[in-house]
């Protein structure tokens, strides 16, 4: 496995996972991180045009800017960056677009869509049937309601509960009816 960045989420990635066979690349830190060994840059992983399935450790909130150019980046060199999912029920029929995070203890149930780039908080309830159209983040213990829609571009804070469909690019709180 291949873990680009050396963060937090690395730190949480490493808590879930087989340790024997990880490598980290980043671009802001050299040396060691943990006991690892950090091999390079995001461009020496680039070069090395590897088959290995690539995860992103930067995916928190400050960083998502970030975490969508390395993917791009990644994604020009044909390397292979799978969604990152921390622990949570995922129910059958459920697809997970490349480069989303889906945080801790989430629920998605029953036949979701959830897009590219999306980033689900810790705790985020979405019931059957819904589609999270790509770029949305949203903030923890927010409850989406069985059918609905969240437009691209999305951004709903934290607590939220979704009644209605979000129309994309709109910046949600609270209780939101439309």
């Amino acid at each position: 496995m291949i873990i680009c960045g050396c963060g937090g989420m690395s730190k949480d990635i490493l808590s879930f996972i087989d340790h024997e066979e990880v490598f980290f690349y980043d671009d802001a830190k050299t040396g060691m991180f943990q006991c690892y060994k950090i091999l390079g840059t995001i461009d020496d992983l680039c070069k090395a045009k590897t088959k290995d399935k690539i995860y992103l450790g930067i995916g928190s909130v400050g960083d998502n800017r970030t975490r969508n150019l390395i993917y791009a980046k990644l994604k020009r060199a044909d390397l292979i960056v799978g969604p990152l999912i921390f622990p949570s029920d995922i129910c059958h029929g459920v697809k997970i677009g490349e480069n989303s995070v889906i945080g801790l203890n989430s629920q998605i149930h029953h036949d979701c869509v959830l897009g590219g780039n999306c980033v689900l908080s810790p705790r985020v309830t979405i019931c059957g049937n819904c589609k999270i159209e790509e770029n949305c983040f949203l903030g923890v213990s927010t409850t989406v309601i069985q059918g609905l829609t969240i437009g691209k571009n999305s951004v709903i804070g934290a607590g939220s509960l979704i009644l209605k469909d979000v129309p994309p690019n709109t910046k949600v709180y609270g209780i939101w009816k439309g």
